[in-house]
């Protein structure tokens, strides 16, 4: 008999992996060039993981996901551009290069939640 437990879990890994050797990765001039072009300097901020894990009666549902977070330096922008959404929308992310799409969703009502 398995007792049921849903379990939450995040931790920065900047530290860690700069001890692990990574240093140059998140350091002003750090070379991402075989990744991506970018006539800016951009060099990794922060490494993030949060996993989750649900067991019940119904089985098992468990998921991980890791972010990087990268920053470049640029010049300063003009005023903030302004945006309201208060209408249901839909939004998918895809893939630049293929056109697959990733994920997809609607909001029914974007003001729940202010």
């Amino acid at each position: 008999m398995l007792p049921k437990f849903k379990l939450e879990y995040e931790t920065e890994l900047t530290d860690t992996l700069k001890k692990l050797g990574m240093e140059s990765a998140f350091y002003k001039g750090a070379d991402f060039t075989s990744m991506i072009v970018e006539p800016d300097l951009i060099w990794i901020d922060k490494v993030k993981q949060k996993t989750y894990i649900d067991v019940n009666e119904e089985g098992t549902e468990a998921a991980a996901v890791t972010s990087v977070e990268m920053v470049k330096e640029s010049a300063v922008a003009d005023s903030p551009f302004y945006m309201e959404v208060n209408r249901p929308f839909f939004i998918a992310l895809t893939d630049d290069e293929t056109g697959t799409i990733l994920f997809m969703g609607k909001i029914h009502n974007p003001t729940e939640g202010k």
